[in-house]
């Protein structure tokens, strides 16, 4: 090989180099403005979640409800700027006896809404739970504000 042959490969992969370096810093700055810190989870992920030895925030959704759909941006904004994970549970994916269970589990449920023989949940719903207790419910789209002053004030942001 000769001296400009070997310019040409060295050239062609500092070029290289430099696009990768270049598509590093694209995705490292622009790569998780859209990331969502709402997972979605089955009921029997939730029953397994309620039991940790942590704080738990869970939002229990429908996919046609326009007030839980307006909701989501917020919790995710408020999560993405506390590095939090929220736990979403799609109520349309849950049997009756799960959401049975699920009204007669929370105050904010339980007492506002329905009885053991016609259980309803209103939606969104967010619930705060820690070591298989409730530690704060809450109905309704209860915006940006709203939802970190809940965090706030069950110390789990500052």
């Amino acid at each position: 090989m000769s001296k400009k042959d070997n310019s040409k490969i060295v050239n062609t992969f500092i070029i290289i180099g430099i696009v990768f370096l270049i598509g590093s810093l694209v995705l490292m700055f622009t790569g998780n403005k859209n990331q969502n810190y709402i997972k979605d989870i089955s009921f029997s992920e939730y029953k397994d979640k309620i039991l940790e030895d942590k704080y738990n925030i869970f939002l229990f959704t429908s996919p046609t409800c326009s007030h839980c759909n307006h909701y989501k941006p917020y919790v995710n904004l408020v999560a993405k700027e506390n590095d939090l994970t929220i736990y979403n549970v799609d109520l349309s994916n849950i049997e009756y006896d799960e959401y049975k269970d699920l009204h007669d589990s929370y105050t904010a449920l339980r007492d506002q809404f329905g009885d053991n023989n016609n259980p309803v949940i209103p939606t969104p719903a967010t619930i705060i739970t820690k070591n298989g207790q409730e530690v704060a419910s809450t109905l309704g789209d209860i915006g940006q504000k709203g939802f970190a002053s809940l965090l706030k004030n069950n110390n789990i942001i500052k």
